[in-house]
Order: structure tokens, then sequence, then C-alpha cells
């Protein structure tokens, strides 16, 4: 499967779980200069960020990113 058709798939899976996704790219510089890929959210009213994951140690290419949120169960599961 390629990836674009890959990226639709997942995104159409996770919409009927309720869920939403955002997708980007990042380019083989950006990630050379930065080294690490951080994502963290941002209340607002809060001070600062709040980080969820990091990810490091990827090797310097040109990647798809995409975030995908899907609702936890009703019991908080």
């Amino acid at each position: 499967m390629d990836n674009n058709k890959f990226l639709k798939q997942l995104e159409a899976e996770v919409a009927l779980m309720g869920g939403g996704v955002k997708r980007g790219l990042i380019c083989k510089r950006e990630l050379e200069e930065a080294q690490e890929i951080r994502v963290s959210i941002r209340p607002p009213r809060f001070l600062g960020s709040i980080e969820l994951f990091t990810l490091r140690n990827l090797g310097p290419a040109d990647y798809h990113l995409m975030l995908v949120a899907i609702p936890r169960n009703e019991d908080g599961r």
C-alpha cells in the first residue's frame, strides 16, 4: 500500500471512531537542525506547555507527520 492511500485509510478509520487527524510534513533539513520532534499541548489558562512525547533518533529524511486523536471509551479506559 502506498503512503498516500495508507494515510487516507487511517484518516477514514479514525473519523469512524469519532476522532480527528492532522497531517503535515517535515523536511530532512528541518530534522537535521532540530534533531528531535516534540509534541505538546498548551492549555489556554496554563503558562507553558505539557509535553506529551518526543521522537528522537530518527534518521534525517523527509517525513509525513500525523497526529491522531481517538476518544477514549466512555468509562475512561
